[in-house]
């Protein structure tokens, strides 16, 4: 039976370095937002969000986005995620 101890240390890694990278990002936001007094966000008071997620249902991937670019991103990483869930459960 393999030893599945290194898997598991980075898989823990991986989910640390996830939480560390969102923390880090908020504090990145929150900074920039703190210089946005002189910017045409203050003038106009309107900012947009672009974004976008997937919803994978068993093989089918439900994409959406706030615009096409965005929506295809995320079409092309369902697909790539599962191409590496059908290699990694074979």
């Amino acid at each position: 039976m393999p030893d599945w101890t290194i898997l598991v240390i980075f898989g823990m890694i991986l989910i640390m370095l996830g939480f560390f990278l969102v923390a880090a990002g908020m504090m990145r936001s929150a900074k920039e937002s703190e210089g946005l007094e002189d910017s045409a966000f203050k003038e106009t008071g309107e900012e947009r969000v672009k974004g976008g997620g997937v919803i994978l249902i068993g093989p089918v991937p439900v994409v959406f986005g706030t615009d096409k670019r965005y929506a295809l991103l995320l079409m092309v990483m369902a697909v790539v995620l599962m191409l590496l869930s059908i290699i990694f459960l074979k």
